[in-house]
């Protein structure tokens, strides 16, 4: 009953209020929401080719796990921002059941498995990952760990578990970016857990899919690497600016300002009230940290340990921290969590005074947690995700009159194309429904009379331009904060 009760809050959790909070629609999340909508109803993507591997859109290339999966639940649903992130939402209830199994398989204890399944689905970290589409997020953390569960609680005696296992592995190639990189390490990794007793067959089993994945992946050449010179520590730094900022990066990512305090700066990768994790979780982690190094001749424990110094290594070598490029971390921690629950859940039953403690200790971080992100969040995170966009966009269509529509460079192309749906086939999708992407300022003032701009704060419109109307958050933007009114976009006639 408990565990029916559970699952359901689970599934309620994370469908609920899912296009509002976050709020609108970032650009990236558009992306992967019109190029599956092509997909399924023209079969190319948004530049015409057909159904590619991997999916050219404004600066980068999207993967093909979030594109299919959208082109899946677009095929028969609107393009809404709730259908749009539905994917992700479904990865991550599927991600908390898959940590149930895990722990499970780790320790055959029921209320460790019921405290991972809360873990994996309540965690600000994998809550709010679920609740976006700027890529397959939760489809990586969810591949390793179904593989790391088929091997788990002597799965690796079974062929058929390592084939499981290689086939995971393989698949997390094609889902967020990170996993192109980082998923070749995690199978050095469990092989070396494993070197006693991995036989050949297995180690066959167990490699050929992802050695398959990547040779797709090199095959694909730069679209499966896109921007990582861009984003390179060591673009404009040199070899020792660039290892410096790696160090410093790294220790960020394992550090408590990250994991335990504030979280990521980035108002659409965390939410900026707590940390990544709660605090409380700091304890089980401490614990399964000591278990898994006194347990370290297991292989899951040694894949625990060595996956969580390796992780976020790979991150560390692009500019800035980021909690969507450590999601390849996320099922280590859930495996160190599952050894410091089996350690710590028996402590506890020892009187129930414990357990409630806990219970209040856990409620006390997590409910102002949730309050503020159905409350001041969405208010905080407006300009982040471009919230009003999409309607801006409508509305100008609709007040155009055959007039070009002009939209900023910091919108990008993707918010009219999810609202205006043109046929991806007429060799200019944007054109055909009177859209322009100002590229430079020089455009704006180069806007015809009756020309629409649709921009936002960091534009200037021209000074004898008209504001039809704007887009704007009100609201509280912290629990204790007084209502605040944000200008997100604004419409203006030349």
């Amino acid at each position: 009953m408990l565990g029916a009760v559970v699952a359901i809050a689970v599934i309620a959790s994370h469908v609920i209020g899912l296009g509002t909070a976050p709020p609108g629609l970032f650009s990236d999340e558009a992306g992967f929401a019109y190029n599956g909508w092509t997909i399924s109803h023209f079969g190319t993507d948004q530049f015409g080719a057909h159904w590619p591997l991997f999916f050219r859109s404004s600066g980068d290339y999207k993967g093909p796990v979030g594109v299919y999966l959208e082109a899946l639940v677009t095929l028969f649903l609107p393009l809404t921002p709730w259908v749009i992130r539905l994917p992700n939402a479904l990865g991550g209830i599927a991600l908390a059941l898959s940590a149930g199994w895990l722990a499970w398989r780790l320790t055959r204890s029921y209320a460790v498995t019921l405290i991972l399944v809360l873990e994996a689905a309540f965690e600000p970290w994998f809550f709010h990952l679920s609740r976006t589409m700027l890529e397959a997020d939760t489809f990586t953390p969810l591949c390793y760990v179904l593989a790391l569960a088929a091997l788990a609680g002597g799965g690796d005696r079974r062929l058929r578990s390592w084939l499981v296992a290689g086939i995971a592995l393989g698949a997390a190639c094609f889902t967020a970016q990170p996993a192109r990189f980082f998923t070749p390490a995690l199978l050095l990794i469990v092989v070396f857990a494993f070197r006693r007793t991995l036989r050949r067959p297995a180690l066959a089993a167990l490699a050929l899919p992802v050695v398959l994945a990547l040779i797709v992946l090199v095959t694909a050449g730069s679209a499966a690497t896109a921007r990582l010179e861009a984003v390179s520590v060591f673009k404009g730094s040199g070899l020792i600016g660039g290892a410096w900022h790696v160090l410093t990066d790294y220790l960020q990512y394992q550090g408590p300002g990250l994991l335990f305090i504030h979280g990521d700066s980035n108002r659409r990768h965390s939410t900026g009230f707590e940390g990544l994790l709660f605090v409380t979780a700091a304890i089980p982690l401490a614990l399964g940290v000591v278990a898994a190094f006194r347990r370290r001749g297991e292989p899951l424990a040694t894949i625990a340990l060595l996956g969580t110094l390796i992780a976020p290594a790979a991150p560390a070598f692009a500019v800035g921290v980021s909690a969507r490029r450590d999601v390849v971390v996320l099922p280590f921690l859930l495996v160190l969590l599952a050894f410091g629950w089996q350690a710590l859940v028996p402590w506890l039953r020892l009187h129930r005074a414990r357990v409630a403690a806990a219970v209040a200790c856990v409620l006390l971080v997590s409910v102002p947690y949730y309050l503020d992100y159905a409350q001041a969040y969405p208010n905080r995170a407006g300009p982040a995700f471009e919230a009003g966009g999409l309607d801006a966009v409508a509305r100008a269509h609709e007040l155009a009159q055959g007039h070009p529509i002009l939209v900023s460079r910091y919108l990008g192309p993707e918010d009219a194309l999810v609202v205006l749906k043109p046929d991806p086939t007429s060799g200019d999708p944007l054109g055909s429904v009177g859209v322009q992407v100002i590229a430079s300022p020089s455009e704006i003032a180069a806007a015809q009379p009756g020309d629409l701009l649709v921009l936002t704060p960091q534009d200037t419109p021209p000074s004898d331009s008209t504001l039809l109307f704007q887009e704007v958050t009100k609201g509280p933007t912290s629990l204790t904060g007084a209502v605040e009114q944000t200008v997100v976009v604004s419409v203006y006639r030349r």
